[in-house]
């Protein structure tokens, strides 16, 4: 019995560690939006001060403020610590604020501190793992069209991936995103479909339509490659998983938008599921995080008007229990991101 309680008792500390991570980095950007000034890096301190799982893109978005205060010290130290968390340095200038970093003074010990610093090491079994069973994905879905036993084929797939997830990783509380497999780039991709004698088929038809793909890189986003994505597809992945997806939250697998994210939709994307393999009571009443907009398309919506003073409390405590930045916060971040070229939000649907 001792023993047990001794387990539970590390395992919620670790779980607070993280909480406090997720805190600190909200009340960070929260002090910055409100105030535009210095008050934000004591939160950051504290942020990278616990013991948690850290965010790469939470300390390039705290080297992006020290550069638009002109803090190029702290604009160092925060792209070290990017760096280090497994920032691409071609992921450098995905954020409008950086478009002209290297014309200025800070560049070479910004170029120097990418050489130097020691960077992570990530599971490239699993990458590799992963990416594969995407493309796969991809490739049925390229070619099912409305061909029944196609769809049936792909449905069997994506379950198959999804029940690859959950044995080999929500079932211990882990979740294989940038933190496991790292954040993924051009270069990596690229040599991954190389190395399998692989054919993007989406690229090809866009190059064969347009005469390019798109030029936007990968590591812009900030993101694991396609490990989120099977996920999305479903309408019964968050609530079979939800335990195992907070969890990963929880031990610093998967960040909270995201988990926000799976809830809304769940319900918002799936509401006619196509596959008929799953089955699940689908979690409508508190699926409200307001990460989504209004769809006219959909019967069930997720978002609550901003004039609902009553479903704006429900939002904000909902974001609140999971470690999530407020919606307030996130509208004055908009407002931040469009008008001071800060990049706050991040691909799969701005987390």
């Amino acid at each position: 019995m001792k023993i047990i309680t001794i387990v539970f008792f590390f395992a919620n500390s670790l779980f607070a560690q993280q909480m406090d991570y997720y805190l600190h980095v909200n009340q960070a950007e929260e002090l910055f939006v409100l105030n535009h000034d210095a008050q934000c890096f004591k939160e950051y301190q504290k942020a990278f001060r616990t013991k948690a799982q850290y965010f790469a893109k939470d300390a390039y978005i705290a080297a992006q403020i020290a550069y638009y205060l002109k803090d190029e010290k702290k604009v160092v130290l925060y792209l070290k610590r990017a760096f280090e968390l497994g920032l691409p340095f071609t992921a450098l200038k995905s954020a409008p604020i950086f478009q002209k970093i290297e014309t200025t003074s800070v560049y070479p010990e910004v170029v120097k501190v990418f050489q130097q610093c020691k960077k992570p090491t990530f599971d490239a079994a699993a990458r590799d793992t992963i990416y594969q069973k995407c493309f796969m994905s991809d490739s049925l879905k390229f070619i099912m069209g409305k061909d029944s036993k196609k769809i049936a084929q792909f449905n069997q797939f994506e379950d198959s991936f999804r029940d690859y997830l959950k044995q080999e990783y929500l079932s211990k509380g882990i979740f294989p995103n940038e933190n496991l497999i790292g954040i993924a780039t051009d270069s990596v991709f690229d040599d991954f479909m190389r190395r399998y004698g692989h054919v993007d088929p989406y690229a090809a038809e866009e190059k064969q339509l347009f005469g390019s793909t798109n030029s936007i890189p990968i590591e812009y986003g900030l993101v694991s490659k396609y490990s989120f994505s099977v996920l999305l597809h479903s309408s019964c992945s968050f609530p079979n998983y939800q335990k195992f997806l907070f969890d990963a939250v929880m031990n610093g697998y998967m960040q909270p938008i995201e988990y926000g994210l799976l809830h809304e939709t769940s319900i918002a994307w799936n509401q006619q599921a196509s596959n008929p393999n799953e089955k699940c009571t689908r979690l409508v009443s508190d699926a409200y995080y307001n990460i989504l907009g209004f769809d006219p398309r959909k019967d069930i919506q997720t978002r609550i008007d901003d004039s609902n003073t009553e479903g704006i409390k429900q939002v904000e405590k909902n974001r609140a229990s999971i470690g999530m930045q407020k919606y307030s916060i996130d509208q004055l971040k908009r407002l931040d991101q469009k008008n001071l070229g800060l990049k706050f939000f991040f691909y799969f649907l701005e987390r």
